[in-house]
């Protein structure tokens, strides 16, 4: 893994906000790239651009610009760097001294990527930070779980141990993969502002610590959320961008009413706090209800009166109102019905209650939805409730349908070795570009139809023709080439995808 750099001015101006009676730990920001980063990826078409935020801190020369890839490298041309003071959070007033603009060739193959800014023989890495799409189809889906809570409770010791809920967590991507949404949302929790050693059998007691006096640090509790540990993948692995709002937890070390403290070590380590995102003719906009003050940033009342609906109305003003306007937040009992009804609002996402929900709210209406949680630790005892859950949600231009919460697996208060995973993917032959044919089976126990289900053949080079399913992309990567394929999956069945060389 590599060293972390510490930014000397974004961790002085997050000195500066935090109170003298707050806790606070000296701690290092997770690198130079501020957008696309951690909770706030990017989804771009190729042959358009994007910009990057950039703490330039030494106002190095920029050499180069790359999206890597697992299969593809992607040089990035680059169309201008500008220099000054780029706010990207007008509550912590934290900001970038460089806002990078780049173009990405035409052509290129659809993944996720790692962006890497190269300068002055330096490299900052922003992992799975930027997927690439051909285009904005109007008909689009993403996932929606909740309420992670990773690191509530750790295994191990503190200084080399990681998060429980990672184990649920990794056996809930290999579902997700396959279901291969747009994106996935996260509405708040992700991590715990506290940390359980210990637990007992119902995953409670044992002790627990809330400062820094003890490990693990509030890097590690993000780097187990996005990135993972001890094996077991963190939300950075699902196969799509994976945009996450705070919650009520989602803060460590200091005061939970030192406001500007807990929005600025966001801003350090996960990134844009608030923020929006235009696909084809849908508006999603991501807020934060709490960790911004509930004066200035979202008012107790009215929320959408404060800094974060100035914000979102300018996101709104300059992509226009699109077909669908979706809100992800955490709260479930914090909307702002007023701005609802104004901006036409069709779908509010979010958690904070861990039992799934729908309701109706405002003139719209507006529907809101919960999903239940896909892993928390200390839920077991009602975890037919509750745990295991997720849903999907499926747009259609302006319409939108959703599934019931759905369970990605049949016993998920079992030992990760046991869990029985209710959608499958398995080859026949070894995927890993040795063979020039292949079978895939795709069983889905879950009561909802998949349309559009992912099966990534990675073949020798060559050209191949499949049958059971439609090629998406099919592309070649030095000696090996990739066909990826969509199958249609019906309820309660198993689908075959068969792949062969062309003779």
């Amino acid at each position: 893994m590599r060293t972390l750099k510490i930014s000397i001015y974004l961790l002085f101006t997050f000195l500066l906000l935090v109170s003298k009676n707050s806790l606070a730990q000296v701690f290092i920001p997770a690198g130079g790239i501020v957008y696309p980063f951690r909770a706030s990826p990017a989804i771009v078409k190729t042959g358009t651009q994007f910009h990057i935020l950039y703490n330039n801190k030494a106002q190095h020369q920029i050499d180069s610009i790359v999206l890597k890839g697992p299969y593809s490298r992607v040089l990035l041309k680059i169309d201008s760097v500008s220099k000054g003071r780029f706010e990207y959070d007008t509550y912590t007033t934290m900001y970038t001294n460089n806002k990078i603009w780049v173009t990405v060739p035409q052509g290129r193959p659809q993944d996720m990527y790692d962006l890497m800014v190269y300068a002055a023989g330096e490299v900052e890495i922003s992992r799975r930070s930027v997927k690439l799409v051909k285009q904005f189809s109007p008909k689009h889906s993403f996932i929606h779980i909740s309420d992670t809570h990773i690191s509530r409770n750790w295994v191990g010791p503190a200084d080399n141990g990681f998060a429980e809920e990672l184990q649920l967590m990794d056996r809930f991507i290999t579902v997700a993969n396959i279901i291969s949404p747009d994106l996935v949302i996260v509405t708040g929790d992700l991590i715990h502002d506290y940390t359980r050693f210990n637990k007992d059998a119902r995953g409670w007691g044992g002790d627990t610590i809330k400062g820094y006096t003890k490990l693990p640090t509030i890097e590690e509790k993000y780097r187990n959320y996005f990135e993972g540990a001890k094996g077991y993948r963190g939300v950075q692995y699902i196969n799509a961008p994976v945009f996450s709002v705070p919650g009520n937890h989602d803060f460590y070390g200091m005061n939970e009413n030192d406001h500007p403290a807990k929005a600025a070590q966001w801003n350090a380590l996960c990134g844009i706090r608030v923020s929006g995102l235009a696909y084809a003719g849908t508006r999603f906009m991501f807020i934060d209800d709490y960790l911004g003050d509930q004066v200035k940033d979202i008012p107790n009342k009215k929320p959408m009166s404060g800094l974060q609906g100035k914000t979102l109305q300018n996101f709104l003003d300059l992509n226009g109102p699109g077909q669908l306007r979706i809100m992800a937040q955490h709260r479930h009992d914090r909307a702002d019905t007023g701005f609802l009804n104004q901006q036409k609002i069709g779908l509010i996402v979010n958690g904070h209650i861990h039992t799934p929900h729908v309701d109706t709210l405002g003139k719209t209406p507006t529907i809101r939805i919960r999903p239940g949680v896909v892993c928390r630790s200390g839920e077991n005892h009602r975890w037919e409730q509750i745990l295991g859950f997720f849903r999907i949600i499926r747009i259609d231009g302006g319409k939108f349908t959703y599934t019931e919460p759905l369970r990605f697996c049949s016993n998920p208060t079992d030992p990760y070795n046991k869990i029985k995973l209710n959608l499958t993917l398995t080859f026949k032959s070894n995927n890993a570009g040795l063979a020039t044919s292949n079978v895939a089976l795709i069983e889905n126990k879950l009561p909802a139809e998949l349309p559009g289900c992912r099966v990534r053949f990675v073949m020798k080079k060559g050209a191949y023709l499949v049958s059971g399913g439609r090629v998406f992309q099919q592309f070649n990567s030095g000696k090996l080439t990739i066909v990826d394929v969509d199958a249609d999956v019906n309820a309660g069945t198993v689908k075959k995808v068969s792949i062969n060389l062309k003779r």
